[in-house]
């Protein structure tokens, strides 16, 4: 039997990452709504300040991905998940390429309803092309660390570990 006990660190470390993230993306959301409202003077300079921040953490996130860590002690148990790995860090300067754009939007637009609605819709995107490679990562732990990462969003447990058997 194999004892996975070992990889809660790499698991427990990358939902707590996630988690970080997630509420980045919560007050990201909020920002937007916010941003046009009436009785208030419009203003995109909030949400392009919590964009900076998520940035910042996505790109501290994707470093100590791409220079070893979670991923790569993966790859080292199951090696044929190199592949993989290696789509799921080509993603990284995408992904912070689209943030740099909504931060360069905001910083930029004319706070008015319809640049509002596009910005929302924008984000709507990142947020999906985020949570599409959290997935990815989550699934990789699945197969590298014989783990269920659960989402940081239903509430449930961070870490079931299954022990399977070696043949």
């Amino acid at each position: 039997m194999r004892d996975y006990s070992e990889c809660r660190c790499y698991v427990d470390h990358l939902v707590a990452e996630h988690r970080r993230l997630h509420r980045i993306l919560r007050h990201m959301r909020a920002a937007i709504v916010s941003s046009v409202q009436p009785d208030v003077a419009p203003s995109f300079a909030e949400v392009a300040r919590i964009l900076g921040r998520l940035h910042d953490e996505l790109e501290l996130h994707f470093t100590e991905e791409d220079e070893g860590g979670c991923l790569d002690e993966a790859v080292s148990r199951c090696p044929w998940l190199a592949p993989e790995v290696k789509r799921i860090e080509a993603e990284h300067p995408e992904i912070l390429a689209e943030v740099n754009r909504l931060i360069d939007e905001a910083n930029h637009l004319q706070p008015t309803v319809q640049h509002q609605v596009a910005m929302q819709q924008s984000f709507d995107r990142l947020y999906q092309r985020i949570r599409t490679h959290e997935k990815a990562e989550n699934q990789l732990f699945a197969q590298g660390f014989g783990t269920n990462v659960n989402s940081v969003e239903n509430d449930q447990s961070a870490l079931n570990l299954r022990l399977l058997f070696d043949t």
